[in-house]
């Protein structure tokens, strides 16, 4: 009776996995025991792996929000999720062979849906959340390193996407992993140098798309409103991928700024790195009040990319969403030791 049910059990499982397409068809799944998951040694949570044909897989959800992507949502007709935690968009499709992370293509694994649930291997799960994600075989956990050192070459990588991904040059990162050539090869596991400030994602500042402008105030009208509504918000809590459903109790750096502009009638993107292709770019030494000031976090990310916006308020100081503090003002923000050496650029919106 027993070899009956498990027959059954796998039978509804191949059955999951054909309908899907996400692989194939001939594919070994079984349950893991809960595992722990360590972030950088400490541990944070629990997740329910699964293997597939020797290879372990994590529930993306579950993955997505220990990672703090709370913002999640999933287009059934198409099997495709979109998350993000504020600072860039990342769409995954199942049964894909690439991930959008921005405006960027990442290769990876391709996602699995089974039973209605999509799971991404540790690599691609590495490559997607800018993490170095292994299995530890001594105590059974998910090990995290967040974020990432290292990076695992997936089907199709070269040095060039690799390097360009992370906002580094090739010769970095060949120099880093004592590569005498550009070949690599699927499963190798590269270092990523230790990242630089000033070689973050610079891209956007290019970009000087116009944003939708239903006000029709004057410019300094607008940007009074804006900064006096802005600090109505002092205090409010940070989270990860906040929506503006959370808002004003909660926000991050960027549903901060997208929910006081939309006060003021000025319609920004949802994420930092969209709202830095908007406007047009500003030098630190001509800031106005009411500009964004864009910044990577290399302490958070290490592939370089806008993770923070924040609002100039003048006389040095900015307003913005502190993952430590919720919505604050620093003061003298480009002589802050810590802003001062993730800073990358500001744009003009309100024009």
């Amino acid at each position: 009776m027993r070899n009956l049910v498990r027959m059954a059990i796998v039978g509804m499982l191949v059955f999951g996995i054909c309908i899907s397409g996400a692989i194939s068809t001939n594919a070994q799944v079984q349950p893991v025991p809960n595992a722990g998951v360590f972030i950088n040694g400490k541990v944070v949570s629990g997740i329910n792996p699964i293997i597939e044909n020797g290879s372990y897989y994590l529930p993306f959800i579950e993955l997505a929000k220990i990672l703090n992507y709370n913002s999640i949502k999933f287009e059934e007709n198409t099997k495709t999720y979109e998350i993000t935690d504020g600072s860039t968009i990342i769409r995954i499709t199942m049964g894909g062979t690439k991930a959008r992370k921005g405006n960027e293509y990442i290769n990876i694994e391709p996602p699995r849906w089974i039973n209605e649930t999509a799971y991404v291997s540790l690599h691609a799960g590495g490559a997607i959340f800018n993490s170095y994600i292994t299995f530890k075989k001594e105590n059974g956990s998910i090990q995290i390193q967040n974020p990432a050192q290292k990076y695992v070459v997936h089907k199709g990588d070269t040095l060039y996407n690799i390097a360009r991904i992370h906002h580094i040059t090739v010769e970095e990162l060949k120099k880093a992993n004592n590569l005498a050539t550009n070949v690599i090869h699927d499963g190798q596991v590269l270092t990523i140098p230790n990242p630089d400030g000033s070689k973050g994602e610079m891209e956007p500042a290019k970009e000087h798309e116009p944003v939708k402008n239903n006000s029709s105030d004057s410019i300094a009208q607008q940007v009074k409103k804006i900064l006096e509504d802005s600090k109505n918000y002092i205090g409010a809590k940070y989270k990860y991928g906040a929506t503006l459903a959370e808002a004003p109790k909660l926000f991050d750096c960027s549903s901060y700024t997208q929910f006081v502009f939309g006060n003021a009638g000025i319609q920004l993107p949802r994420v930092s790195r969209d709202q830095a292709s908007k406007g047009i770019a500003v030098s630190a030494s001509n800031l106005q009040a009411g500009d964004l000031m864009f910044f990577t976090m290399n302490d958070t990310y290490t592939d370089g990319r806008v993770a923070h916006v924040g609002i100039y308020m003048g006389d040095g100081n900015m307003i913005h969403a502190s993952t430590s503090k919720g919505v604050m003002i620093t003061t003298n923000v480009l002589k802050n030791p810590y802003w001062s050496k993730n800073y990358l650029f500001s744009k003009r919106v309100i024009q």
